[in-house]
């Protein structure tokens, strides 16, 4: 589901496809759909329309309405366009250099940490809910991609004009928090993180972990849990307080992951300890209206056959909530904020939960769309991670970014033996970034991923790191060059011509990633300007040029930087000046 409209373009590209819609239409009728897009590789053109359902409404075969178009396209009738050229059921097109850097450099220059940005969603609000953790534990690896995700995309949509309502919402209640209860009760003597020297969601974890090894010796434990249970549902002050205060202590232990991360909580956060008896009430007022039923064993469920879904339970026959009982309210409660989307950020094992709840609010007669971005499990290539300094073993959040800092430090004194610890810490946290969430937004999130912290982290391929070193490279071309007299920009090199097409590219790149929910479409496209950048430098004398070709290349590495910039921050990545 996507309410983002196709028509985030830069003036250029806007421009290009304009002249090339009348182009065609003046071939094959004014009236007709005219669909532009790119060519698999750049050497074939650098925009192309296929001629398939053309050539069906002409009745002509495909490659006859190619040929007809591009003999058509006179060049010295138009701006942007070079020349066209047929190939097979296709008309490519090549845009004239001059003509489009004339357009697309200054609109970077003016724009600059703007440019991609639009209006698209002025006046719409779209809801994202991500991270969404257990508060008995500390975060896993599984949510540093729910992080990233949530978080690119929630920029992705902003930037496109969106208010964006970043929430989450915390499972701080039920028998795993009332487990890690029993334990600290039993077993914690009064201590806090301070006095035990640990990061405060680690040690509430302790705890929980503690209690499934007692539990073994000690089955009586679990009846300890469930009383413990139903005094937290009586509202018990011993046990609320100690609840009170290991939820403290896990929120302390997030904020510190994820300030790690470069990423705040989400702004708006929901409580299952302050909804979870409203979702009841939205059962009852359902059953009450016919939308849902008892079943004769007890239990109220949601018939879902019509919808090709198996009946959902709501409430169980002592009465008992489920997740779906308050994912139901807090629906409800979103709809406050008069959404024109809500995106749910939550690992494909909850797929069918997913269909499932959006039927039911259908039924309930919610109005506003629900959509879930699904995304497949992350996996370590030994199953944990294990840090060379001791760090204790494990799938942890924190020992991951632990890992990748300890290898970033190594990768920056090795290059750089002089700088200070203080720098080389900082550079390498901000390396660390760019390998951990490049790697991750890198892929389709429906696809399940193995990390491999040390591939995440090379300065060459497809990785963060290296998108980061052109970035730095293009930093140090421009501090070599100084203070250079501006000239109307002129390229003749068909390197020079595909960088400057490509960064025309990067609005619409913008639009599509935020259309289909998926960062990766911003991830492939840095890393295609990279790799023309790349090519460019390579070839390509930049500093060795004189004049106006000095001035020209030198506006196109400067355009480079910033629209590189641009794009690694969509993605929460640093963009430092030097590696």
């Amino acid at each position: 589901m996507t309410i983002i409209e196709d028509k985030n373009f830069s003036r250029a590209e806007q421009a290009a496809r304009e002249q090339i819609t009348d182009f065609v239409r003046a071939v094959v009728g004014k009236t007709s759909t005219v669909t532009v897009d790119y060519p698999p590789e750049p050497a074939l053109g650098h925009f192309t329309v296929p001629c398939f359902t053309l050539g069906k409404a002409l009745g002509e075969p495909p490659a006859v309405v190619a040929g007809r178009i591009a003999a058509a396209v006179m060049p010295k009738t138009a701006t942007l366009i070079a020349r066209a050229q047929a190939a097979g059921p296709y008309v490519n097109f090549f845009v004239q250099p001059d003509a489009y850097a004339a357009l697309t450099l200054p609109q970077i220059v003016k724009e600059g940490a703007a440019y991609g940005s639009a209006n698209i969603g002025k006046g719409k609000t779209i809801l994202v809910e991500y991270f969404s953790p257990n508060t008995n534990k500390p975060m896993t690896v599984g949510h540093v991609r729910n992080v990233c995700l949530g978080w690119s995309l929630s920029r992705l949509l902003s930037a496109l004009g969106f208010t964006v309502v970043e929430n989450s919402i915390y499972n701080d209640r039920g028998i795993a928090l009332c487990k890690a209860t029993v334990a600290y009760r039993r077993w914690g003597n009064g201590a806090t993180p301070e006095t035990a020297g640990m990061k405060p969601d680690h040690f509430v974890g302790q705890f929980y972990v503690r209690f499934g090894q007692e539990v073994e010796a000690h089955p009586e434990l679990e009846q300890e849990a469930q009383e413990c249970l139903r005094q937290w549902e009586a509202g018990d002050p011993e046990v609320r307080r100690i609840w009170r205060q290991l939820i403290d202590w896990t929120m302390d232990g997030f904020t510190e992951t994820l300030q790690r991360m470069g990423v705040d909580h989400p702004a708006v956060r929901y409580f299952e300890s302050e909804i979870y008896r409203h979702g009841k009430e939205v059962v009852e007022d359902g059953l009450a209206r016919g939308v849902f039923r008892r079943h004769s064993e007890g239990y109220i469920y949601a018939p879902l056959e019509d919808e090709g879904l198996p009946e959902k339970i709501l409430l169980r026959s002592d009465g008992t909530s489920l997740y779906i009982t308050q994912d139901l309210y807090l629906a409800q409660l979103k709809g406050k904020h008069d959404p024109a989307l809500s995106i749910y950020v939550v690992g494909a094992e909850q797929d069918l939960a997913f269909r499932q709840l959006f039927a039911i609010m259908q039924e309930l007669g919610q109005t506003y769309p629900m959509h879930h971005l699904s995304y497949g499990m992350m996996r370590l290539p030994t199953g944990k991670i294990k840090s060379r300094q001791g760090i204790p073993a494990g799938a942890g959040a924190d020992d991951l970014l632990s890992l990748l800092d300890e290898l970033a430090v190594e990768e920056v004194r090795a290059r750089h033996q002089k700088l200070p610890a203080v720098a080389v810490r900082e550079r390498a946290h901000a390396i660390a970034l760019a390998a951990l969430k490049y790697y991750i937004l890198s892929v389709n999130a429906t696809t399940t991923m193995m990390f491999d912290p040390e591939k995440s982290l090379a300065f060459a391929g497809r990785t963060g790191p290296y998108l980061q070193y052109v970035h730095a490279r293009c930093c140090s071309l421009l501090e070599k060059a100084g203070k250079t007299r501006k000239t109307k920009p002129t390229f003749t090199e068909p390197l020079e011509q595909a960088l400057l097409v490509t960064l025309a590219r990067f609005p619409h790149a913008v639009q599509r990633a935020a259309t289909v929910y998926d960062p990766s479409v911003v991830s492939a496209y840095l890393y295609e300007l990279a790799q023309t950048f790349s090519s460019f430098y390579q070839d390509v004398p930049v500093l060795q040029s004189k004049g106006a070709t000095l001035s020209s290349r030198l506006q196109l590495v400067f355009a480079v930087k910033t629209v590189m910039a641009r794009g690694l921050s969509l993605l929460g990545i640093p963009a430092p000046d030097a590696m």
